[in-house]
């Protein structure tokens, strides 16, 4: 196998000079880099990767962790991510830990034991003093997506929840709903609960503020969401909407209202903000908010590699900030107008 010393000696140059050449970390004048690469090809010198991480410290490649890679929304977002990386010479690291903090810390130690340049994480934000555990665990540059930790120390790329939670409460006013029932996600998601504020603020500003006796907290499975809309959609005075935050809230609820034998939207509307819809055939289409993955990924991979070059310093010269990203209303068939 040729060695950097080959090139050299083909190349009538020092070996530092062939370095700078195919690192491009040195000025190297045209002449120069056109002997080296001939050398290069000559001699089918293949540098050592391994070898030049050592050397730099970190990798041409970054970290992506997502909590559960089977859900839809993370799934199109490490694609996203990945394309946005690939759009810089990165390559992408894929870590899933099923929503557990501890396997997520795990997974953290492991990238950065394997030198990775960055990390892209949405978090876990589970258990008992996780802002603590997540800022000691992560030593290398990371923004979040969309999820942030508080307080908050790290950037973060996130929808726009307020922005959404007014379009959709917007939306259902709009149709006459005043009843309106919401199936709040897991506690301590960022998303959740700013979801849960938005619509509550901007029902309350349109003078029909939601009804607690309407709100179900820490529904985050299917078999929750079933258990909790057939319990709302048993009530005297039931809801005539009812807004889910994702995509297993919306199965669960559709088959709990199914098995009651109601139907979307004749019995009752729905809307989620969860714009990654179960598979294709699903009817009603649901009214849902869509989320913007390649601007959000883009955005994400942008501020980290603005992170990287303040030389890795993960506070920086620049304050922490928090981008968000509009989503967009999608229009479907799952709600009609309150008919009384």
């Amino acid at each position: 196998m040729a060695t950097i010393r080959d090139v050299a000696r083909l190349a009538g140059v020092s070996p530092t000079t062939v370095s700078a050449t195919l690192s491009g970390n040195a000025p190297v004048s045209d002449e120069l880099k056109r002997r080296v690469w001939e050398a290069v090809e000559k001699a089918n010198y293949r540098p050592d990767p391994l070898a030049q991480n050592l050397r730099r410290g970190s990798t041409m490649t970054m970290g992506f962790i997502a909590p559960d890679i089977a859900a839809p929304w993370a799934s199109h977002l490490a694609r996203a991510v990945q394309k946005s990386l690939g759009g810089h010479g990165y390559n992408m690291l894929l870590a899933s830990n099923e929503d557990d903090p501890d396997r997520e810390m795990r997974d953290i130690a492991l990238m950065i034991a394997h030198r990775v340049a960055g990390l892209i994480i949405a978090p876990t934000s589970l258990g008992e003093g996780y802002a603590a555990r997540f800022a000691a665990a992560v030593t290398c540059p990371v923004v979040l997506v969309d999820r942030h930790v508080a307080p908050h120390r790290f950037d973060a790329v996130a929808d726009d929840n307020s922005l959404g939670g007014t379009l959709l409460a917007d939306y259902l006013r709009r149709l006459g709903h005043r009843r309106v029932g919401f199936l709040v996600g897991r506690p301590g998601i960022s998303a959740s609960f700013e979801r849960f504020d938005a619509v509550q603020a901007a029902m309350a500003q349109a003078g029909c503020p939601l009804d607690p006796n309407f709100t179900r907290h820490s529904i985050h499975t299917a078999e929750g969401a079933y258990s909790a809309v057939q319990e709302l959609m048993s009530r005297r005075d039931r809801p005539s909407a009812l807004i889910c935050i994702s995509n297993p809230q919306v199965r669960g609820a559709m088959a709990g209202l199914m098995n009651m034998g109601l139907k979307v939207p004749e019995d009752v509307s729905l809307v989620s903000f969860d714009g990654f819809n179960p598979p294709e055939g699903w009817a009603p289409v649901i009214t849902c908010l869509v989320q913007d993955t390649q601007a959000l990924s883009d955005a994400a991979v942008e501020r980290l590699l603005m992170r990287i070059d303040a030389k890795g310093d993960v506070a920086g010269d620049v304050a922490p900030e928090i981008r968000r990203i509009p989503p967009r209303l999608r229009i479907g068939t799952s709600c009609a107008p309150y008919a009384g």
